[in-house]
């Protein structure tokens, strides 16, 4: 299956946010982080083994985007202090 990413790390997060507090108004929401730092949300309830390791969250409906931007800046950090980001 094709995945579309939603944003990039590098990108701006509270729009990402955003877009991840509306999909959650239909469904729980799987985020993850490839290792390309593209960012990914689908309808799920678990994560598989495959996201398991760059998983950044389980979003519900009526998340803050808020909390969702300090997971994603939390993420960002991460991979920075990694140096997987530049």
């Amino acid at each position: 299956m094709k995945r579309k990413s939603i944003g990039s790390l590098h990108g701006d997060l509270p729009t990402i946010a955003d877009r991840i507090c509306k999909t959650t108004l239909g469904s729980m929401v799987t985020v993850w982080i490839s290792d390309r730092a593209e960012v990914y949300a689908e309808s799920r309830r678990t994560a598989d083994a495959e996201i398991l390791p760059c998983m950044v969250g389980i979003y519900t409906m009526g998340v803050s985007p808020n909390d969702v931007v300090d997971d994603l800046l939390e993420a960002r950090r991460e991979r920075l202090g990694a140096g997987l980001l530049d």
